[in-house]
């Protein structure tokens, strides 16, 4: 684990702190033909080296800092738009090749392997991620069922309205909803009040009928926008409690 965790720094540092932004922008417009993919690369082998401290066995470093400059070299070929599919693909693969190197190094595949199938078939892990999970896709389907017939109705009210941002109030809901489940579970429910008076901070221009969007709609919306926050809480709370309850 101290190696992993030794690499996992080295890679934060180089990959988010130290590497300039003509950097990135270099090796997207020349690839394979940029010098700065080689000094990134190079760069990531230095800083695993010093991490591990491993001073007779420079091996791995060199090649964890190939794989890195390799799984670059494979991203900025075929990710043309800088998009967070690639982005997750790119970390997920550096972080995978970390992980190989520091339980090469421990030899401990067998041990870590049994060690990780133990952690999950515990009633505490598995009610956790099951309780997480829970309240993220499942919940923002449930509300959205239940606040339905307040979205037909705003739609009737200002059908060309376009006041929302595409998947936004979806994204903004699990990430409540998740900061709620663990806010219960470590038992901060100060911080949920926290939350929903951050959450109060949201206010819809008065000057939107200005627009010709008519005012009741914006009263409208934003006693939807309440509901509906609401009934989010409320379930990642339940779920939250429930989860409690199991492990």
């Amino acid at each position: 684990m101290k190696e992993f965790l030794l690499l996992l720094l080295a890679h934060i540092l180089v990959d988010f702190y130290w590497q300039p932004t003509r950097w990135v922008t270099d090796k997207k417009e020349k690839k394979y033909k940029s010098r700065y993919l080689y000094f990134h690369t190079l760069l990531v082998i230095i800083v695993s080296y010093i991490a591990l401290h491993q001073w007779k066995n420079p091996l791995p470093a060199i090649l964890l800092g190939i794989a890195h400059g390799v799984i670059d070299l494979v991203k900025i070929s075929f990710d043309k738009k800088g998009s967070l599919t690639w982005f997750i693909a790119d970390q997920a693969a550096h972080l995978a090749t970390i992980a190989l190197t520091a339980v090469i190094l421990t030899s401990s595949i067998p041990i870590g392997f049994q060690s990780f199938i133990t952690w999950i078939n515990t009633p505490k892990t598995l009610a956790t991620v099951s309780g997480a999970l829970l309240s993220l896709s499942p919940v923002s389907f449930l509300v959205g069922i239940l606040t339905r017939p307040w979205r037909e109705e705003l739609s009737k009210l200002a059908p060309d309205a376009d006041d929302n941002l595409a998947n936004a109030g979806r994204w903004i809901g699990m990430s409540e909803r998740l900061l709620i489940f663990v806010f219960v579970l470590v038992n901060q429910y100060s911080a949920i009040g926290f939350l929903i008076a951050a959450k109060s901070l949201l206010r819809y221009n008065d000057k939107a009928t200005d627009t010709g969007i008519p005012p009741a709609y914006i009263s409208k919306k934003s006693e939807y926008v309440l509901v509906g926050t609401l009934m989010s809480y409320t379930c990642a709370i339940a779920v939250a409690l429930a989860a409690k309850m199991l492990r």
